[in-house]
């Protein structure tokens, strides 16, 4: 099996199982590599770490839950998640919006923006 292979491979067991939230060591097990390998391989081939992958399948899953369900605590275990907390984190590091104004589609939100210079010229 080549590299594209094993990385095809586990995005697609990734697919099956996110709520499951495998670790390292099951990915890598998964690919018939060591933790080590398996990470670099996964970061060079998929240009995010299996981390970093997981986290986005599970918040576009988390983004569905909350569109049909009431109950944050249940998204969160359905998530896989241990609870709401983690749910908040993953929420707020990813889309800076907690679940609950995600879940009312960031109505009421206040977004602050501003202007700076770069190397390139004025940016957003």
């Amino acid at each position: 099996m080549n590299d594209y292979e094993r990385v095809a491979n586990v995005i697609r067991f990734l697919d099956r199982h996110h709520t499951e939230q495998p670790d390292l060591n099951q990915l890598a097990s998964a690919a018939g590599l060591s933790p080590f390998h398996f990470h670099r391989l996964f970061s060079a081939w998929a240009g995010v770490t299996p981390k970093d992958f997981l986290q986005c399948l599970t918040l576009e899953h988390v983004k569905y839950l909350l569109r049909n369900r009431d109950n944050v605590f249940d998204v969160a275990l359905d998530a896989g998640l241990s609870g709401p907390g983690r749910l908040h984190d993953l929420c707020v590091t990813l889309e800076a919006a907690s679940p609950g104004e995600m879940k009312n589609g960031g109505a009421g939100m206040q977004i602050e923006y501003g202007f700076g210079e770069t190397p390139f010229g004025q940016a957003l």
